[in-house]
């Protein structure tokens, strides 16, 4: 009995020393693995902060606010004069790059309707040296009439009150334009010569798809021969609140979201539909209901190996050692960042191919049973996927004969105020010269931040340029620091950017033109 009690106590000793040894290693290997991640933030000095007529400036945007240059899918309801006048106030206020840089409008473009701007800045060299291009638009989103009176600053006022300059595209993208031509009007004034070809493109209807602005002066610039180095578009910014990350997170876009929108409509026969009175097993929106269900509960794959995961190589080494585990095993650990970035609307969307129904039609009398029902589908697809394997995806999900889904243009007739598809962005590199200015021109004015690439999960203009013949890379990003109160104000009540931000916006602006047209 002895002899067997000690056997067994030996074996417990040795269980449980292999146990813990066998904790150990995968304790050491998993640490191997966190070391693993290296740092890809550049150690440069921050710039030190010039002089900026912050009045000047701030006036000249508050000016620009005035003007109602909102833009429609049908342009003839657009202001014409709203925007012929904020040209004009272009001109007044920045004469050295009116005279300057050459311009370049709508009939250049063959569309005298077109009210999209463009400025090049040429480098005076015969040298075939790719250009860059810097985009911003000028143009807004509507405001909702029911919702004027909850503004405390009327939306085309353009009040500066409490440290913000208030107004409808303070923060989309006015505000991003008018630091542009400010940093343009400074350098000129400077006597700043760009060593390569400069372009500036202040699109007029971004807000609904750039058809008749950016897309043609694409086509015009391929005509022309023109080739681009690199196109800056807004996007991302800098943000806090990146899970395991103590600093704010300076986000560029290189790539965006493609987007479908489908009508997903139910056929029934005539002999089906009839008096609600008598109502059969199913009906058309109870199966177009059905349908919409299933989809939302079965959501589009999540994928760390998209935009997420770019953003996790640059965030995971300035994280916490316990993230760092986590993000250097990612076979391990994957299932647990796709559920914490699953828990917010932003991080779930930035995971996945993103599915929403934003419009429903159905029935025509309130006791007849409709052999018709139809809804639109709203998607983001995520690159590295497409318009036909979302589709694929949708069907296999339905499974539903008596459902159809349509891309077309128009909808029973009528053209969609909104085009109805356009495939995800190429992917640009975040190791080319273009993505180190970029990084460090953000490092130099935000010293205090964390740059990583991510996908932009809104659409922009810069989709115009996203083709290799025509451009090298795309990139997309704002330089403004905002707080999730911040990002709910784009395209929302009380939209307003803080002034500082404004200023800081104009210095980074200049430096990034600095570091890529400047001499070496």
């Amino acid at each position: 009995m002895k002899i067997a009690k000690f056997c067994l106590g030996k074996r417990t000793k040795c269980l449980l020393v292999c146990a813990l040894t066998s904790i150990m290693v995968c304790g050491i290997f998993l640490v191997f693995n966190a070391t693993k991640l290296k740092s890809r933030q550049i150690k440069v000095q921050a710039i030190t902060q010039s002089e900026i007529d912050q009045s000047s400036a701030l006036t000249h945007l508050s000016n620009a606010i005035q003007f109602p240059t909102v833009s429609h899918s049908n342009r003839s309801k657009n202001n014409g004069k709203a925007f012929l006048n904020f040209q004009k106030l272009l001109e007044a206020s920045y004469p050295a790059v009116t005279t300057a840089l050459n311009r370049y409008t709508g009939e250049d473009f063959g569309d005298a309707q077109n009210f999209s701007l463009l400025y090049q800045w040429s480098a005076g060299k015969k040298e075939e040296t790719p250009a860059i291009l810097l985009m911003a638009h000028y143009d807004v989103v509507a405001i909702e009439q029911t919702s004027v009176t909850a503004w405390q600053h009327p939306p085309f006022s353009g009040v500066v009150d409490d440290g913000y300059l208030w107004g409808r595209g303070t923060l989309d993208n006015k505000g991003a334009a008018i630091a542009l031509m400010e940093a343009c009007e400074r350098l000129v004034k400077a006597g700043f010569q760009p060593q390569r070809d400069i372009y500036l493109s202040l699109g007029h209807d971004e807000e609904v798809g750039g058809k008749y602005g950016n897309q043609q002066i694409a086509t015009w610039m391929r005509n022309n021969g023109i080739r681009l180095r690199m196109a800056l578009d807004e996007g991302g910014g800098i943000y806090r609140g990146v899970p395991g990350l103590d600093q704010p997170a300076a986000l560029i876009g290189i790539a965006e979201k493609g987007y479908l929108n489908i009508t997903m409509k139910v056929h029934l026969n005539q002999i089906d539909a009839g008096h609600a009175s008598i109502p059969p097993g199913e009906t058309a929106i109870g199966i177009l209901s059905s349908a919409i269900t299933k989809l939302q509960q079965t959501p589009f794959p999540a994928r760390l190996d998209g935009g997420v995961g770019r953003m996790l190589d640059y965030l995971g080494p300035e994280m916490s050692l316990l993230h760092r585990i986590a993000i250097g095993n990612p076979k391990l650990f994957g299932s647990i960042i796709e559920n914490q970035f699953s828990n917010t609307p932003a991080g779930n969307a930035a995971l996945r191919t993103t599915l929403v129904p934003t419009m429903i039609e159905a029935g025509f009398a309130e006791n007849a049973l409709p052999s018709t029902a139809a809804a639109n589908l709203h998607l983001r697809i995520q690159p590295g996927e497409s318009v036909e394997s979302t589709l694929q995806f949708l069907r296999s999900t339905i499974q539903d004969d008596r459902i159809t889904l349509q891309t077309d243009q128009t909808v029973d007739g009528r053209l969609r105020e909104q085009p109805a598809l356009r495939e995800p962005s190429r992917i640009s590199s975040d190791t080319c010269d273009s993505f180190q200015a970029l990084h460090r021109t953000i490092k130099q004015v935000f010293p205090d931040v964390a740059v990583a690439p991510y996908f932009v999960v809104a659409s922009t203009d810069s989709a115009h340029y996203d083709d290799p013949a025509l451009t090298k890379d795309v990139y997309r990003f704002t330089p403004w620091k905002l707080d999730q109160a911040g990002v709910a104000l784009i395209h929302g009540v009380n939209e307003r950017i803080a002034t500082k931000q404004f200023i800081q916006m104009i210095r980074f602006y200049e430096q990034l033109i600095i570091n890529l047209a400047g001499k070496n």
